[in-house]
């Protein structure tokens, strides 16, 4: 009996009952024979699952005539998993059926060391009770405010009802640029404003109370808690209580925080800069008392509601905003671009493959975050990361959609936890893969001007997956001798391990370098999930992904070839058309070179049915694994003897190593997420 942690399965993730509209294909009337049996032995849990659903399959089938009931239908013919409907969305699966239909190997691939190879070690330590806490809905996403009015936001998008639930009760947060330029919330039917200072192209976005219930509906199902914010620019705070007052009623106890405006370090740039929106008597003291005056308004609407702000990458606007009286309960807001040089200044800061992957920006990142940390901490409230990403610089280049964008967004995930940050947001968009925001971990089929319904993930959004899908727990100190091997532990009730080690090695040059980890117990068993890619600028194949079925944009001849002799291939039915992530897409292995997860994309497989780590010794304190350049990977650690977790929490310990410097001086770019 497996006893490593498996994310709870939400509801309305089982099987979905035939559907008695559609024509029936009986299976054969036969026991499992040896041919149909996988190629290889199964674990007993999977083993047991697949001669469980034969038998039902084979026992419906074969049972003999039986009376149907006048106008019954035979029941719709099962896809590539037994007793699922075809097309049936991943929302509405087990992971776990879908990980044993991928016929995955006992042994992950090429974890066995080699000899000669290069080495390394990490060291795990034990769990204190001053270690953090690492919690589902920790990582996330963050929209637009206008994007509440998208009407593809809700629980009939099965793609999207399938990338939220993936990410394991996560935070969702709805803010950025258009909160203070765009987003216009009435309750009334108001007509939009006409007086706004507008950039040519932009036009203001009304949103009203059906649109708070439908983005409610889809975090009700998902498991979601959401993060709103108020337009700040347009001074109004009885307008801001009244949109918490609405949200409230929508989103109940999933409303965990109200946003007062984005970024307002940015709101007066200079006479000439066409993102102002205030004038040059902007400054900390204005933002202070607005602040206070829109707190205590939204809390006469909605008492105990937590107040966020400012979403700035600065400091003196991070204490300004945490010392604003009449503000608690209240979360410090931290944005962080630490690649957004866009134009010819600051080399260490533009995106580049180069700087994505080296030290110095992580070091910066450390550094920010916990200069963030300390006001937090001296004002005794949490720190959330609502809006983050590796650049945001417009436009594609060399980081955009790429491995090296992915493993740097695996670490920084866990990373900043350890550094005590609750929450964290990747920067996100509701647009097309092709034209939109090149740096969204989602994007959709269509186009701009008519983006679709279906959603796919680009690879940085494989990464933030991945990461979720790492059980609760608590940080545990792990510490590596080398600067381009990083590692994160989550320790969790049972006493297992997650350890997260990020290669940034370059795959183009390196090759596997065996690891040792040493434990602080005995081990009983380890198994290996891990985020890869031929070469730090290939991509995952989110846009084929998103691509209608027959859509000229879809995937290649080469790859459908592919797809055919994959299990679970469809040739023999359609796809569904409104269906990206779909069981039969989920059995698709990626093409060679791609970004994956162990060679695939949603779901990630659930750490009790991952690969083991080859020539693991039961009873040892330590193991070795050979880890590929250019690799995020999560190791499950079993124990051989469960240990108690801690209950108290307090200050971090256990942060990545090289432990974070502190860089003085450092030129901050002046983009509008800002590097630093």
């Amino acid at each position: 009996m497996r006893t490593s942690p498996r994310p709870p399965v939400t509801p309305g993730r089982t099987a979905p009952s035939p559907n008695p509209s559609r024509s029936s294909q009986a299976p054969a009337c036969s026991g499992p024979s040896a041919s149909s049996l996988p190629h290889r032995r199964l674990p007993v849990r999977r083993r047991a699952l697949a001669i469980l659903s034969t038998v039902l399959l084979c026992a419906t089938a074969c049972a003999g005539p039986q009376p149907d009931p006048p106008m019954t239908r035979a029941p719709e013919p099962t896809g590539p998993v037994p007793g699922v409907a075809r097309n049936a969305p991943l929302h509405a699966v087990d992971p776990g059926l879908v990980a044993a239909a991928r016929d995955l190997p006992e042994t992950y691939p090429g974890s066995a060391p080699r000899e000669d190879d290069p080495t390394a070690r990490v060291t795990l330590g034990r769990t204190s009770p001053g270690d953090e806490d690492y919690r589902h809905g920790s990582v996330g996403l963050s929209l637009e405010s206008t994007d509440l009015a998208d009407p593809r936001l809700g629980e009939h998008n099965d793609d999207l009802v399938s990338i939220l639930q993936s990410l394991h009760e996560p935070t969702l947060r709805f803010g950025g640029n258009s909160t203070d330029r765009r987003f216009f919330f009435t309750s009334s039917d108001e007509p939009i404003p006409t007086n706004w200072p507008l950039v040519e192209g932009e036009k203001i976005t009304k949103v009203t109370p059906a649109d708070l219930e439908r983005v409610a509906a889809l975090a009700h199902r998902t498991g979601t808690s959401v993060i709103l914010s108020a337009n700040l620019a347009r001074y109004d705070p009885d307008r801001a209580a009244d949109l918490a007052a609405h949200a409230r009623a929508a989103f109940g106890d999933r409303l965990v925080g109200l946003m007062i405006g984005n970024e307002p370090n940015g709101f007066h740039r200079g006479s000439d800069d066409p993102l102002n929106v205030k004038g040059p008597e902007w400054n900390r003291t204005v933002y202070a008392r607005q602040l206070t005056a829109y707190a205590r308004a939204v809390h006469r609407k909605v008492p105990h509601l937590r107040i966020v702000a400012p979403g700035a990458y600065s400091d003196p606007w991070w204490e300004v905003a945490a010392g604003a009286p009449g503000t608690a309960p209240f979360a410090l807001a931290l944005h962080q671009y630490p690649l957004s040089e866009c134009g010819t200044r600051w080399t260490r800061q533009k995106p580049t493959v180069t700087n994505a992957v080296a030290p110095q920006t992580r070091e910066r990142v450390d550094a920010l975050v916990s200069r963030a940390r300390s006001v937090a901490d001296e004002h005794r409230v949490p720190l959330w990361i609502t809006e983050t990403s590796l650049s945001s610089c417009s436009g594609g280049n060399q980081i955009t959609g790429t491995l090296a964008a992915a493993v740097y967004q695996a670490d920084y995930s866990v990373r900043v936890q350890a550094l005590a940050a609750e929450r964290v947001t990747a920067h996100s968009s509701l647009g097309p893969c092709r034209g939109g925001p090149p740096m969204s971990p989602l994007c959709s089929d269509g186009t701009v001007g008519s983006p679709g319904e279906r959603f796919g993930l680009r690879a940085n959004g494989l990464a933030l997956a991945l990461i979720a899908s790492i059980p609760q727990g608590t940080m545990t100190p792990a510490r590596t001798g080398s600067e381009d091997l990083t590692a994160f532990a989550v320790t969790h009730a049972d006493g297992s391990t997650s350890l997260v080690l990020s290669d940034f090695r370059d795959p183009a040059t390196a090759g596997p370098r065996t690891t040792m980890v040493t434990t602080p117990g005995p081990v009983q068993r380890v198994t290996q999930s891990q985020l890869r890619g031929g070469s730090w600028r290939a991509t995952a194949p989110a846009g084929d992904a998103a691509d209608a079925p027959g859509s000229p944009e879809g995937p290649s001849a080469g790859e459908r070839a592919t797809d055919a002799a994959a299990p679970g291939a469809a040739s023999s039915y359609p796809a569904d058309p409104r269906v990206a992530l779909s069981v039969e897409n989920a059995l698709r292995p990626t093409a060679d070179g791609a970004v994956s997860v162990d060679g695939y994309g949603l779901p990630i497989t659930p750490p009790a049915d991952r690969p083991e780590v080859a020539g693991v010794r039961s009873g040892a304190t330590s193991f070795a694994v050979s880890l590929p350049p250019g690799t995020t990977t999560v190791l499950t650690i079993e124990t051989k003897h469960a240990t108690a977790r801690p209950s108290a929490t307090a200050s971090p310990s256990g942060d990545g190593t090289p432990a974070p410097k502190a860089t003085s001086g450092t030129p901050r770019a002046t983009t509008r997420s800002g590097g630093q």
